[in-house]
């Protein structure tokens, strides 16, 4: 048998629709059809195909709750001094809005002042005229991070969307069709799988080799190799650890995998040498 080094095997189609791995025909057809698209009908059921499942594709609209009644303000209270701040304690409900109170009457603006020391807060006045600009004042610290409010109510339900284009109907309960149109039943699907299955499969062997020499020469490693029966070997690949390399193949005289480790470092190296066994059904 003719020894192969390649790493990565070639796999294509072929010029008769079957898949090809390095030029070798494995019967299995490439080509699959498509399968059938479930669709919205005109009574607003889950269609598949022609058939009608019977299923609702929309879930029912629940009956709208009853407004809650709305509480009365309570009487505003004189303003204290103001303390000192405290600790933000967690978020409260939100309370009813009370009624909006009149607007009193605009007062008339006065001279500017010099600049004052700030404050204590007071209580909101009318909005008199915009007057001029004045300083830049430092900016204050952050404040503390509010708590997170409560998630809002669910929105309604959007309009129902175009009716989409049919799928296909045609169903092959077999691997030879070639006609346009039609899909691969499912049970053919598993045959197909289970085929590929016993074509090609991959074996794999690992071992330590001790004291690889340093500088970049070549050292040769073979371990021997039992082929399965019913099966040939398709490909070798080989790898090493510990900062080595290796290139690999299979001689069937002398029933052995083979290993050309390079060791391109300045001492000696140890490293795994393992082999991935590509084989097929002979």
């Amino acid at each position: 048998m003719e020894e192969n080094t390649s790493f990565i095997p070639e796999i294509y189609i072929g010029e008769n629709g079957n898949w090809f791995i390095n030029n070798y025909d494995t019967g299995v057809k490439a080509r699959g059809d498509d399968g059938i698209t479930p669709h919205i009908g005109a009574n607003g059921n889950w269609f598949i195909g022609e058939s009608d499942t019977q299923v609702p594709a929309t879930g029912p609209k629940g009956d709208k709750g009853e407004p809650g009644e709305k509480g009365e303000p309570g009487e505003k209270g004189d303003k204290g001094d103001q303390g000192n701040r405290g600790p933000a304690g967690p978020q409260g409900a939100t309370g009813a809005t009370g009624p909006q109170g009149l607007t009193g009457p605009q007062g008339l603006t006065g001279p500017q002042g010099p600049t004052g020391a700030t404050g204590p807060q007071g209580a909101t006045g009318p909005k008199g005229d915009t007057g001029a600009a004045g300083p830049q004042g430092p900016t204050g610290a952050t404040g503390p991070r509010g708590d997170t409010g409560a998630a809002g109510p669910q929105g309604i339900q959007g309009p129902k969307g175009d009716k989409g284009e049919p799928g296909p109907v045609n169903i092959a309960d077999n691997l030879d069709t070639t006609v346009e149109g039609y899909a691969l039943d499912a049970r053919q699907g598993k045959k197909l799988n289970d085929n590929m299955k016993e074509l090609i499969k991959v074996d794999y062997i690992s071992q330590q080799i001790s004291s690889i020499p340093s500088g970049g020469s070549n050292y040769n490693v073979q371990i021997p190799y039992s082929v399965p029966d019913g099966y040939a070997v398709l490909l070798v690949s080989a790898y090493a650890t510990d900062g080595c390399s290796a290139s690999g193949y299979y001689s069937s005289a002398s029933r052995k995998l083979s290993a050309v480790v390079i060791n391109p470092t300045t001492v000696n190296r140890n490293p795994y040498v393992s082999f991935y066994i590509l084989l097929k059904k002979a």
